[in-house]
C-alpha cells in the first residue's frame, strides 16, 4: 500500500514513513499557525511603541485587562442568563404576570402539516411569487387557492404571542434596569466619570479593578446570550439593525478590552443601557391595555434617547475618542485606534437611523394621535400579514 501526500508541497511514499509524514504536517500547520497568530496581534498594530504584549501582562505595577477572560467567564455568564431567564423568570415570573395583567396568549392554530408548503414557507414566508404557489399546487395536490389558504394560516400561526413579546420586553427591562444600577455604583468613584480625559491619562498602564471587570464580563455575556437567541426568537421589523448592534456592541467590548480601552467603554455601556427601559416599559403597557402608561413611557424614552444616543454618545464620548484621545496621549497613533472608531461611527450611525423611527412615531402622533413604536418586537411583518389575511377572506 502506498500513501501520498501533497497538500503542503511535498511527497511521502510507504507505510514506513506514514507517521513521519503526518508529523511534519502537523509541524508545518502549527508554523502557519504561529506566523498567522504573530501577523494578528502585531503589536505595531495593536499597542503604542515601546509596549509589548509580554512587557503588559508581566507588569507589576498595574493589572493589564486577561485577553482569555474574554472567551471565558462571559460564556459561563450567557448559559446562566439563559437558564435564568427560560427555565425560571419564563414560567415562574414574566408569564403569570402577563396572564394577570391580561396579557393575550392566544396562538393561531396551525394548518394541517405539509412537506411541500411547508418549505415555500420558510423560504417566501407571505411573500410567495404565483409561480411558485403554482408549482406548490401541483406538487401538493392542492388548488392555488387552498394553497394560499394554507400559507397565510402557516404565517399567522408563526407569529409569536402577546405574552411571549411581553416575556422578551420584561427580560430586557429587568437585565438593564439592574445593569445600570450596576454601571453607576461600579463607576461612580471612577475620575473618568467626571472627567472624560482620564480614559488616556497614563494608558495603556491603567489597572482593571474586580468591579470594572464584572461590569464588562456582564455585559459581554448578555450580549452573547442575546446574539444566539437572536435566530430562535421572532422576526422584528428592526431584526437586521439589532443584528449589527449586538455584533459591533461585542466586537466593540473585545476590542476595547484587548488595547485596554476598558475606561472608554465603560462609558459607552453605562450611556446606551438606559433609554431601553422605559422604551420597554412603554412596549408591556401596550400588550396589557395601558395605552395611557404606553405614552407616558414613550415620551420618557425619546427624552432619554435623544439626551444619551444622539447627545452624549456622539458630542461627549465620540468627541472625545476622535478629537482629544491623540492629543492627550501626544504618540504616534496605532491602527486598531483608528478601527474602534470606525465601529463605533457605525454604531452611531445605526442610532441615526433609529432616530429617523423615532421621529416618524412622533410625526404619526401628531398627525393620527396614534402612538405606534416603529422600533417594536412585534413580528417584522405582522402588519402586512394581516393585511394579506383579509384580503384573502
Amino acid at each position: 500500500m502506498s500513501f501520498d501526500y501533497w497538500a503542503l508541497g511535498y511527497r511521502c511514499s510507504g507505510d514506513g514513513v506514514t507517521v513521519a509524514c503526518v508529523h511534519r504536517r502537523m509541524a508545518v500547520l502549527l508554523s502557519w499557525g504561529e506566523s498567522l497568530n504573530a501577523w494578528f496581534w502585531n503589536p505595531e498594530v495593536w499597542l503604542i511603541r515601546g509596549y509589548t504584549w509580554d512587557s503588559l501582562a508581566q507588569a507589576e505595577h498595574f493589572q493589564y485587562p486577561v485577553f482569555s477572560d474574554l472567551w471565558t467567564y462571559p460564556f459561563a455568564i450567557a448559559a446562566a442568563l439563559l437558564v435564568l431567564r427560560y427555565f425560571v423568570l419564563n414560567p415562574f415570573v414574566f408569564t403569570p404576570t402577563a396572564l394577570a395583567l391580561g396579557v393575550s396568549n392566544n396562538q393561531q392554530r396551525p394548518p394541517p402539516p405539509n412537506r411541500v408548503l411547508e418549505a415555500v414557507f420558510r423560504r417566501h414566508r407571505n411573500h410567495t411569487p404565483a409561480e411558485v404557489i403554482s408549482k406548490a399546487a401541483r406538487e401538493s395536490g392542492f388548488s392555488e387557492r387552498k394553497v394560499e389558504r394554507w400559507l397565510r394560516q402557516r404565517v399567522v400561526s408563526a407569529r409569536s404571542t402577546d405574552v411571549e413579546k411581553f416575556n422578551d420586553c420584561a427580560w430586557q427591562a429587568l437585565y438593564y434596569s439592574l445593569y445600570c444600577v450596576m454601571g453607576f455604583v461600579v463607576l461612580w468613584d471612577k475620575a473618568w466619570l467626571w472627567d472624560i480625559k482620564h480614559c488616556w491619562y497614563d494608558y495603556p498602564e491603567q489597572s482593571v479593578d474586580n468591579d470594572v471587570w464584572w461590569y464588562y464580563m456582564t455585559a459581554l455575556g448578555f450580549y452573547w446570550c442575546m446574539t444566539l437567541t437572536h435566530s430562535i426568537q421572532h422576526q422584528r421589523k428592526d431584526s437586521l439593525q439589532m443584528f449589527i448592534h449586538h455584533v459591533l456592541t461585542i466586537m466593540l467590548i473585545v476590542f476595547s478590552w484587548t488595547v485596554n480601552f476598558v475606561r472608554l467603554g465603560s462609558l459607552v455601556l453605562i450611556v446606551h443601557e438606559c433609554a431601553d427601559i422605559p422604551m420597554l416599559l412603554a412596549k408591556m403597557s401596550k400588550l396589557f391595555g395601558r395605552r395611557d402608561l404606553m405614552d407616558k413611557f414613550f415620551v420618557v424614552f425619546v427624552l432619554l434617547w435623544l439626551s444619551t444616543r444622539t447627545g452624549l454618545f456622539p458630542l461627549w464620548i465620540l468627541n472625545n475618542s476622535l478629537f482629544e484621545a491623540h492629543v492627550i496621549l501626544d504618540v504616534e497613533l496605532i491602527p486598531v485606534y483608528y478601527i474602534f472608531n470606525g465601529m463605533m461611527l457605525t454604531l452611531f450611525l445605526i442610532h441615526v437611523v433609529w432616530t429617523y423611527l423615532i421621529l416618524r412615531i412622533l410625526v404619526t402622533k401628531l398627525l393620527d394621535h396614534k402612538l405606534e413604536d416603529l422600533r417594536s418586537s412585534s413580528d417584522a411583518s405582522a402588519d402586512e400579514d394581516e393585511r394579506a389575511t383579509k384580503k384573502g377572506q
